[in-house]
């Protein structure tokens, strides 16, 4: 019951922050943005059936890497380094949790229609990067990791979670 309330307060306090980014006031972001990955946190906190502690530890800590991203994005100091590094950090506890907890073999060709994306992407992205080009790429590459270790895992578990997780 407690999870089906703070899934409600995820999507209210989401739609909340979605609502000032639109029509202001600033303030409100700075409110319902990190109050939306708190809710998140606390749900994940919930969880009775988690594969071990190494799993829901590593994703809780991916969480709060994810919390600090957003806390730096928003500020109104460049903080984009510091925020693209918290990313990146909870990314590599997600790939972490997906590949360290099961027996499942890795399926190569999963990767193929991730890294197809990522070029595609990559590529609409690449005039603009100026002298961001290698921290955009490797972002990139460790985001296609982290989508195709949850594949993955989906594909050898059928877990719902594996499958949200992707």
């Amino acid at each position: 019951m407690l999870t089906i309330f703070l899934s409600s307060l995820v999507i209210v306090s989401a739609l909340l922050h979605l609502r000032a980014e639109v029509c202001g006031p600033r303030r409100n972001i700075y409110f319902f943005k990190p109050l939306t990955m708190v809710f998140i946190i606390l749900i994940a906190l919930q969880t009775k059936h988690a594969v071990s502690p190494f799993y829901k530890y590593a994703i809780l800590c991916g969480l709060l890497f994810s919390l600090a991203g957003d806390i730096f994005l928003m500020l109104p100091t460049d903080k984009f380094i510091a925020g693209l590094v918290s990313f990146l950090l909870a990314h590599l506890c997600y790939i972490a949790a997906f590949t360290f907890e099961g027996a499942y073999a890795l399926n190569f060709l999963y990767a193929i229609p991730l890294l197809v994306y990522g070029a595609v992407m990559l590529r609409v992205l690449w005039p603009g990067l100026a002298s961001m080009k290698a921290p955009v790429m490797i972002y990139m590459l460790v985001i296609i990791a982290m989508a195709w270790q949850a594949l993955n895992r989906w594909a050898a578990t059928g877990e719902q979670g594996s499958a949200l997780a992707f």
